[in-house]
């Protein structure tokens, strides 16, 4: 006669396989406090702001640095920064495109990016708003007229005329309307939030920061217009276009 059955839950045998087939399920996932830890951004500014404009379209200029420091994988969906000038609401100005490294002379396109934890993205980005299709059509033309109306007379100069080449007013017109209508950089105190969308949404980040225009910074981003009849910031860049960079500090600190 065979005796009782030992009951499943009293075998030691059968807890054994089954501690030894946990600790190896567990030996392929992460640290089980990370499983508790939630999705979480660190995200961090350099203490100055390029402000700067194309043909008076508005744009701005911020090392941002973010980090993963929750226990999750998570996305950043989109960067955008919302501005205000005296407390009042101003415009939103989308990350376009980064830096890859400081030393890059060329931007990337901005595209959404995942962080797993303890990554980080750490990038001197781009914010601004593109030309619409009206403007950017407008934009194109204007400026091959005017860069063909420059190529003709640079072709019509003699060796010993050292003078620069300037466009007739009314090729140079449509650049200075454009800067008239679209400039914002006037005088004033201005806020910044930065706002860094992320999935899930709970690991969302915004955060304002606070910086000053003075009539120096705002005139100096005017004299762009005066290269505009040489084709300087129209048909070819100008370093000194890179405009200003201003101390940016936390709101309300």
């Amino acid at each position: 006669m065979t005796g009782t059955p030992t009951p499943l839950y009293l075998d030691w045998q059968f807890w054994a396989a089954v501690v030894a087939a946990l600790a190896l399920v567990l030996s392929q996932l992460p640290p089980v406090h990370l499983w508790f830890r939630p999705r979480r951004l660190d995200v961090e500014v350099h203490s100055r702001i390029q402000v700067t404009h194309k043909v008076g379209n508005p744009n701005v200029g911020m090392f941002v640095s973010i980090r993963n420091t929750g226990g999750r994988e998570l996305r950043i969906r989109s960067l955008r920064i919302v501005i205000a000038r005296d407390s009042a609401p101003l415009l939103t100005l989308p990350a376009q495109n980064y830096f890859e490294t400081p030393s890059s002379q060329a931007s990337v396109l901005f595209v959404p990016f995942s962080l797993k934890p303890g990554d980080t993205w750490a990038h001197g980005t781009n914010f601004l708003n593109l030309f619409d299709r009206a403007t950017e059509k407008l934009y194109r033309e204007a400026e091959s007229a005017l860069r063909a109306d420059i190529q003709k007379k640079l072709k019509a100069k003699t060796v010993q005329d050292n003078e620069m080449v300037v466009a007739e007013q009314e090729l140079v017109a449509p650049f200075t309307k454009l800067f008239n209508d679209l400039f914002v950089w006037k005088p004033g105190e201005y806020v910044a939030e930065l706002i860094v969308d992320a999935e899930p949404g709970s690991a969302s980040f915004s955060k304002k920061y606070r910086f000053t225009l003075y009539e120096s910074d705002s005139e100096e981003l005017e004299t762009h217009t005066d290269d505009y009849k040489f084709g300087g910031g129209v048909s070819y860049n100008i370093e000194r276009h890179v405009g200003v960079f201003v101390p940016l500090s936390q709101h309300g600190g």
